[in-house]
């Protein structure tokens, strides 16, 4: 069961809003099994378009409550109740 184009634009779209409230490119993305979700996490670099996304959160399957996990995650990042940091790799990872 894949997930409607338009609710995929609009779950990137919070996510990338959540992002730039936090400092972080954030982006909702679909895996190559359309089944399995996620978010990824860059640091914002305007000067670099290079950056690699690693993924925070998942991937998970959208048929175990993967877009609502999502959703408040991006919540949570958004109130400040979770965080994403670097871990010692230097690697986005949420916390």
């Amino acid at each position: 069961m894949a997930l409607d184009p338009e609710l995929i634009v609009a779950l990137d779209e919070r996510a990338q809003q959540v992002g730039w409230q936090i400092g972080w490119d954030l982006r909702f993305i679909t895996a190559p099994n359309p089944e399995y979700v996620g978010v990824t996490a860059a640091a914002i670099d305007k000067n670099d378009d290079s950056v690699n996304h690693l993924l925070v959160v998942g991937p998970r399957a959208i048929s175990d409550g993967a877009v609502d996990d999502i959703r408040l995650t991006l919540d949570q990042l958004a109130s400040g109740m979770r965080h994403i940091v670097l871990d010692e790799d230097g690697d986005p990872r949420l916390i």
